[in-house]
């Protein structure tokens, strides 16, 4: 961890302890104002699958996953049906769970967290499906309706005042993440039905950085073999994955490598 994440950490630290009551340090750390956003793919459920009985917020976190991580073409309607639950009943986090992993993005469930926690998650480059009491969000002017049952979003980034968020149930063209302040966010998270803090944490980070250890190593349009490379990149280059698949990563669009010839940095 570098040293301004450190410093926005320990700024973290002490908003977490304003929510439980704890005075903070008088001298608050200096820390940077740049927000940290992983780029997942927004998908709101008010639209075209609007009013589908498939139609679910969980659903939709979970295909923004698999989108972000695997590129793959998939919708929300074909998430909620791979889980074999009946239309129109909520996903659970297990659900979830099992069809992500189907899909490519395994994950793992961590329960009982600080907002600490979840920051430290953020920060190794890893969103998360978050549940949340809905009609929190509601009341504090940041969604339009108000939703009773279990409910999911995507926690795809922070900043040292708020949380972003993907919130299925927000109308938006733009894609851009939402920002919600920690007080507000902390209070969803904690009255989610069934959970204590919960998230679906990726084993994998969503941006990896890795370094070629092939003498050269080639660039394929997709992620397979079986057709002619496209280029070639060398010993100990440096590149960002910004999608994974079998084994495969994405570099750039239709630029994949074979993972097995790289290591993380």
């Amino acid at each position: 961890m570098t040293e301004p994440e450190r410093a926005a950490l320990d700024h973290i630290r002490q908003v977490v302890d304003s929510v439980i009551g704890v005075v903070a340090p008088p001298e608050p750390l200096p820390v940077s104002t740049q927000p940290i956003i992983l780029p997942v793919p927004f998908v709101t459920h008010l639209g075209d699958e609007a009013g589908l009985p498939t139609n679910d917020s969980g659903a939709a976190a979970g295909f923004m996953l698999v989108r972000a991580y695997i590129d793959e073409a998939i919708s929300p309607a074909s998430f909620y049906e791979h889980t074999g639950q009946s239309a129109g009943d909520g996903l659970s986090f297990t659900q979830i769970m099992n069809v992500l992993g189907v899909n490519g993005v395994p994950v793992e469930l961590r329960s009982n967290l600080k907002l600490a926690d979840l920051s430290l998650i953020l920060f190794s480059g890893r969103p998360v499906i978050a549940p949340i009491q809905q009609s929190v969000l509601q009341q504090a002017g940041l969604a339009p309706d108000t939703y009773n049952g279990a409910y999911y979003i995507v926690v795809v980034g922070m900043d040292v005042k708020q949380v972003f968020i993907h919130d299925p149930l927000r109308q938006d063209s733009s894609g851009q993440a939402q920002g919600v302040s920690w007080l507000t966010f902390y209070q969803a998270w904690s009255q989610a039905q069934g959970y204590v803090r919960a998230v679906l944490v990726p084993r994998q980070q969503l941006i990896r950085r890795v370094r070629v250890t092939a003498s050269a190593l080639d660039i394929y349009e997709q992620p397979m073999a079986n057709t002619s490379p496209i280029g070639s990149v060398n010993l100990g280059e440096l590149f960002e994955v910004m999608a994974q698949k079998s084994g495969w990563g994405k570099i750039g669009e239709g630029r994949w490598i074979n993972l097995s010839y790289t290591v993380d940095i």
